[in-house]
C-alpha cells in the first residue's frame, strides 16, 4: 500500500479542506498517516553523512540518500562546518553547534507548523530561537569538573496567527512529545563507534 491509496482517507482530528493550511497538505499528511499505521516497516525513515576534513578545523558534509519505507530518496546536498577565529577557525562557516541547534529548530519548526494546520490554525508568522552555551574547558580537557556538552539548552517561540495562547501552548507541548530531533536530544541516546 502506498499514499496514494489513502489520499481520500480523513485521519479523525485532522481539519481538512482542499487548500493547503500554511503550506501544508493534510490530505497528503492524513494518507502518510494512514500508511505507517497500517504498516509500521513503512514509517522506518534512515538518515546518515559523511563527513570529510578539508585541514583545519574546516570539514564538508554530504548527505547521503535518505530510506523512507524501503523508498531511496535521492539526496545531494553538502555543507561546511568550521569554527571561528577564537577557536582555530576563519568564521567562514557555521560551526557544528549552530548545525546541532539549527537541526533542532527545523524539525521543532516542522512539528510546530504541521500541530498548527492540524487544529486548524492559520499561521501569519513563527520565530524561534533556541540558544545554549558550552563551557570549552570542557572540550580542550583543561578542568575535569567543566561538562563537555550543553547542560542546558533554551528555546522561545515566537507566534503569529489565529490561535490562542493556550492553543499554542498545546501545539509546542506536541513539538516536545513528538520532534524527532528535540527528544534525540532532550533525552538519552545510544551512540555507537565503529572505527574501520
Amino acid at each position: 500500500m502506498n499514499i496514494n491509496h489513502y489520499k481520500q482517507e480523513i485521519i479523525k482530528g485532522f481539519n481538512m479542506s482542499n487548500a493547503p493550511l500554511n503550506g501544508l497538505n493534510l490530505e497528503d499528511l492524513s494518507a502518510y498517516t494512514k500508511v505507517i499505521t497500517d504498516d509500521a516497516t513503512q514509517a522506518v525513515s534512515e538518515y546518515g553523512i559523511v563527513a570529510e576534513w578539508k585541514g583545519g578545523v574546516h570539514s564538508e558534509i554530504r548527505t547521503l540518500n535518505q530510506k523512507v519505507g524501503g523508498t531511496e530518496i535521492v539526496k545531494d546536498f553538502t555543507f561546511d562546518v568550521g569554527e571561528p577565529e577564537e577557536l582555530l577557525g576563519n568564521n567562514a562557516y557555521p560551526t557544528p553547534q549552530d548545525y546541532l541547534l539549527g537541526g533542532m529548530a527545523g524539525c521543532m519548526m516542522v512539528g510546530f507548523v504541521a500541530g498548527a494546520s492540524a487544529r486548524g490554525i492559520r499561521l501569519e508568522s513563527v520565530k524561534l530561537t533556541i540558544k545554549g552555551a558550552l563551557d570549552l574547558r570542557g572540550f580542550l580537557n583543561v578542568a575535569e569538573e567543566a561538562p563537555v556538552g550543553f547542560e542546558e539548552i533554551q528555546f522561545q517561540f515566537e507566534v503569529q496567527g489565529d490561535g490562542t495562547q493556550a492553543d499554542y501552548d498545546e501545539v509546542i507541548a506536541g513539538v516536545q512529545q513528538f520532534s524527532p530531533n528535540y527528544r534525540t536530544i532532550s533525552d538519552a541516546v545510544k551512540v555507537s563507534a565503529i572505527v574501520a
